[in-house]
């Protein structure tokens, strides 16, 4: 059987990680070093043109699912935003303070196909955010007339991590200075059958959100631009 050379390589990586924690076991937790998460308090519930919407909710959430996020996570947050033409956009942010093999971050290519939901395009893109492209995953899924487009990107530590090779060597980095570093997927999606219109705004929405962030959080939501 043949595999492709990105999986092999990812592979390789987490044998030599594997090998590693014999011989050295990260003890000194990043988050800790830190100012706590708080998702609900760090990111407001109005920014721009846009504000929370309380009364409805297009997510679609499994009860035995949410009850794993939960123990897998230190912080999670989701919202449904509204702009004032009415487009809606749903927002899902979440944090866990230990990035070891036991508790990678829940990638969007996971969870939704295990709550029924069609993966139809997967493919990296770029954000603009405070005036710098960050990377970013953009992927197109649907459960049956539901179209809804995702764009999602991981921050482990203050890295925005640019692939799941990238994301595993920066956890390396990290536990060779014997640090674990914490980590933090966001991701925003909207129902709409027009792609290129969901992830402008999907963009306006996600660059609005973190200039709203007070300046001394967003490296954690946006990562540090000196190492970016």
């Amino acid at each position: 059987m043949k595999y492709p050379i990105k999986n092999l390589v990812l592979m390789t990586l987490m044998v030599v990680s594997a090998g590693l924690a014999f011989v050295i076991r990260p003890t000194i937790s990043i988050a800790d070093e830190r100012p706590p998460i708080n998702l609900k308090a760090m990111v407001p519930t109005a920014f721009g043109d846009w504000q929370e919407q309380l009364t409805v909710s297009n997510q679609i959430v499994d009860p035995q699912r949410k009850q794993v996020l939960e123990k897998i996570y230190s912080e999670t947050l989701s919202r449904t935003y509204v702009n004032s033409q009415g487009y809606r956009i749903m927002l899902s942010i979440a944090y866990g303070k230990n990035q070891s093999d036991a508790l990678q971050l829940h990638k969007p290519e996971i969870c939704y196909p295990a709550q029924g939901f069609m993966l139809l395009s997967t493919q990296p893109g770029k954000l603009d955010l405070l005036g710098r492209p960050i990377t970013a995953i953009r992927l197109e899924t649907s459960l049956g007339q539901r179209f809804e487009p995702i764009t999602y990107w991981t921050v482990v530590a203050d890295h925005v991590t640019k692939s799941g090779i990238d994301k595993k060597l920066t956890e390396l980095r990290y536990a060779m200075t014997g640090r674990i570093p914490d980590g933090m997927l966001v991701r925003v999606s909207s129902i709409d059958k027009i792609n290129d219109n969901a992830y402008a705004l999907q963009n306006q929405f996600a660059n609005e959100m973190i200039q709203a962030i007070a300046p001394e959080h967003r490296n954690r939501f946006a990562g540090d631009p000196s190492i970016n």
